[in-house]
């Protein structure tokens, strides 16, 4: 079977406070990187100081083909790639470009992980089972959803981080 030579952007979460440490590392190893940063304003007793922070804690992205895979989870600081099914997720392109885009406008805004209830209906927003809906049947911390997915009349439970997917709209009548 031919390892593909495409690149694509997949998302790799990182060991706490370990992004900065780990984009340089993937670099030094000639992967392309991307750690989304915003500046912020820290205060302690004695001053202030504007520094750069994640934009989303213990991720990053990497744009590699199938075969750097296994150089970027040994890579120190990597926790694991996001994965769907036991597969990588590729990212769209796009949505790396809306992150830039973003970022580079200047404008000041905040990163929020929705809030999930058991029982709520979902719908996977990226990746390979993009457009799946499901029900949130547990939730572990603010990092993980378990959600059950009714297909073919089989009952299929899948671990996903909340923010691969988006509440499904009902309509009132």
């Amino acid at each position: 079977m031919a390892v593909e030579k495409v690149k694509k952007w997949y998302a790799v979460y990182t060991k706490s406070r370990a992004e900065k440490k780990t984009a340089a590392e993937l670099e030094l190893a000639g992967i392309e990187v991307y750690l989304p940063l915003q500046k912020t304003i820290r205060r302690w007793s004695d001053r202030r100081k504007k520094i750069l922070i994640p934009l989303i804690r213990s991720y990053l992205f990497v744009k590699i083909t199938e075969k750097d895979y296994y150089n970027v989870i040994q890579a120190n600081g990597v926790v694991s790639i996001v994965k769907f099914s036991g597969k990588p997720a590729p990212i769209p392109e796009w949505q790396i470009q809306n992150l830039k885009i973003l970022l580079g406008s200047g404008k000041s805004f905040k990163v929020s992980i929705k809030d999930f209830h058991e029982g709520d209906l979902v719908t996977i927003k990226t990746g390979v089972l993009c457009g799946l809906k499901g029900i949130v049947n547990k939730i572990r911390g603010r990092n993980k959803l378990f959600l059950t997915l009714d297909a073919l009349e089989l009952s299929i439970s899948v671990t996903i981080h909340p923010s691969l997917v988006e509440p499904v709209k009902t309509t009132q009548n």
